[in-house]
């Protein structure tokens, strides 16, 4: 009877050691470390694999979301699991629109993710800014190598955006004069031009003599055929206010805008004889003749010839237009288009007084003018006491 009862007996036990081996195994804890968007915490669980763990702590995986290692990997003591979310970004690059999907809990990371990381970009969001569950729109312009024509230099520059953050990174600020091509919104490409000239618009002023006017009376206590100014003609001046355009310092424009008269001209009157004579001798005959010869005699240079305009002159000291400090005392004149330092010999046929001048100014800018003839000029050919006058001119060297 022993004999039989011992195997029974050692069989209970083995039964008892095996069950009691299998309640130890499933009482046992492992300790595992859970990364939940980058909060972590560690617990200790008895479940089987990551699947089990993350259904332990109610955490439900969607299409886009990553956990590492996989859900089937069993669980081992120290267990690092990790749980990113997956983010929408609707991003935007260089104006082409596309939607991805991103672990990366801020924008520096997601940037760095697409490989879109550069440091020159611009965006519209700071790198450090974070992207929730709900996800970001971000908009990213990368650089261009673009240059810059301003004052005359041409500057390389690589930079993000629009032309405004262009000139912005060179320092240039437009005003509404200035010029700038293409406009300052405009979205940057590699290889875009921009020019930007800078306008200047000044205020110049400009003295001129004004003609005087001539006229003519009557008198029965002169001989017909003589005359004599009775009343000597004075010139008189005005001064002109011209709107002077500059583009990158050069002046390219002078407009006309207001004429003020500061001292008034004076007429000059010849009296004009009626008297039929009584009395003529051979005497007075040689006398008006050789008045007459005296009177028309001309300088040394022999007449101008070819075009004739209207000249007048100024004497007002003041910068000229190629930078000189006007001298009145020069024999200079302007003129609207003929090169600084042509020589043009001036004739006033009224006299046959010739004169050569230097053009080292602009102007006159008075319809029916071509000339303006310095004091020292005028003079020259017997014109200040008219103002303006009549003469033929023409290029001698």
């Amino acid at each position: 009877m022993a004999k039989i009862l011992i195997p029974a007996i050692a069989g209970g036990v083995a039964l008892a050691v095996v069950g009691g081996a299998a309640l130890a195994t499933a009482m046992h804890k492992n300790d595992v470390e859970l990364s939940v968007d980058g909060q972590s915490s560690t617990i200790a669980v008895r479940e089987r694999t990551v699947a089990d763990v993350l259904e332990l702590e109610a955490i439900t995986l969607g299409d886009h979301d990553v956990v590492l290692p996989a859900a089937d990997t069993r669980i081992t003591d120290g267990l690092a699991i990790s749980v990113s979310y997956g983010r929408q970004l609707q991003l935007t690059v260089d104006g082409e629109q596309r939607v991805v999907w991103t672990t990366a809990r801020n924008v520096g990371q997601a940037l760095d993710q697409l490989e879109l990381g550069a440091s020159d970009s611009k965006l519209s969001a700071t790198r450090s800014s974070g992207i929730g569950r709900e996800g970001l729109e971000l908009e990213v312009a990368t650089a261009k190598d673009v240059s810059v024509v301003a004052a005359g230099a041409t500057t390389a520059v690589r930079a993000a955006g629009t032309v405004q953050d262009v000139l912005d990174k060179q320092g240039i600020k437009p005003d509404a004069d200035d010029k700038l091509t293409p406009a300052a919104n405009t979205v940057l490409s590699d290889g875009l031009k921009i020019s930007f000239v800078q306008v200047d618009v000044k205020t110049s002023t400009k003295q001129k003599a004004v003609a005087f006017e001539k006229t003519e009376v009557k008198s029965d206590k002169l001989d017909k055929g003589d005359s004599k100014v009775t009343t000597k003609g004075v010139a008189g001046s005005a001064t002109e206010t011209y709107t002077d355009v500059y583009n990158d310092g050069k002046l390219v424009s002078s407009t006309l805008k207001s004429t003020v008269v500061d001292t008034k001209p004076v007429a000059q009157v010849t009296t004009v004889g009626t008297r039929t004579p009584t009395v003529t001798s051979s005497s007075t005959s040689a006398t008006k003749s050789s008045s007459s010869s005296s009177s028309s005699s001309s300088s040394n240079l022999t007449p101008a010839t070819g075009a004739s305009c209207k000249a007048s002159y100024y004497w007002q000291g003041q910068m000229t237009a190629n930078g000189e400090q006007f001298n009145t005392n020069d024999l200079t004149a302007a003129h609207k288009t003929y090169k600084f330092g042509t020589r043009v010999k001036v004739t006033n046929p009224s006299n046959g007084k010739s004169v050569i001048v230097r053009i080292n100014d602009r102007g006159p800018y008075v319809s029916g003018r071509c000339l303006d003839l310095s004091t020292a000029a005028m003079s020259a050919i017997g014109g200040t006491s008219a103002g303006v006058i009549t003469v033929n001119y023409e290029v001698v060297g």
